[in-house]
């Protein structure tokens, strides 16, 4: 697992032992980051960020060598945060992070808003519509900013009517959404 773009491009990341964590692929982050680059939405530059069921904090620093302004990693497994912040210290980039080790659906508005936001939850465990709906609840998502959302491609995931996809791409077994405030 490496950073695929931006100023630490290349850089290896440490991956979790055993079957605990499921790290988006290289290829799909590369594809991820190339639409919201280059899509709608606020980009990656400047933006605040928020990795929710953050794992290895691939996504986040992803977004961090791409010259994001700050990135708020939240899990709920110390183990995972533990391997989070390893992670960033190979970058040297702790002064724009923030690390919570906490439910990543009882998250509350003081932490917003953000102008992306990640949401790669354990698959299979219909956890999704929840973190959506505390995001809408909670005000977490700017105005243009976008939630991206990544689930098993078996499953269909019910969007709530606050927000609508504006992209989704399969990759294999995975898919995306990428998500924005209804109009």
């Amino acid at each position: 697992m490496r950073i695929i773009g931006g100023k630490y491009r290349g850089k290896k990341l440490i991956t979790p032992d055993g079957e605990r964590i499921r790290p988006t692929t290289d290829r799909m982050r590369e594809t991820l980051f190339n639409m919201l680059e280059h899509g709608s939405g606020p980009g990656i530059r400047g933006s605040k960020i928020l990795d929710l069921f953050a794992g290895t904090g691939a996504l986040g620093i992803e977004a961090l060598s791409r010259s994001a302004a700050h990135v708020t990693f939240i899990d709920n497994d110390p183990r995972s945060m533990k391997l989070i912040k390893q992670n960033t210290a190979l970058i040297q980039k702790p002064e724009n992070t923030t690390y919570l080790t906490t439910d990543s659906k009882k998250i509350n508005k003081a932490l917003g808003p953000f102008d992306i936001i990640f949401i790669d939850p354990p698959y299979n465990k219909a956890m999704i519509v929840p973190v959506l709906t505390n995001i809408h609840e909670q005000e977490l998502l700017s105005q243009n900013g976008n939630i991206i959302i990544e689930y098993p491609s078996s499953e269909n995931i019910e969007i709530p009517d606050y927000f609508s996809e504006i992209k989704s791409k399969k990759m294999g077994e995975a898919s995306f959404s990428i998500l924005e405030h209804s109009v």
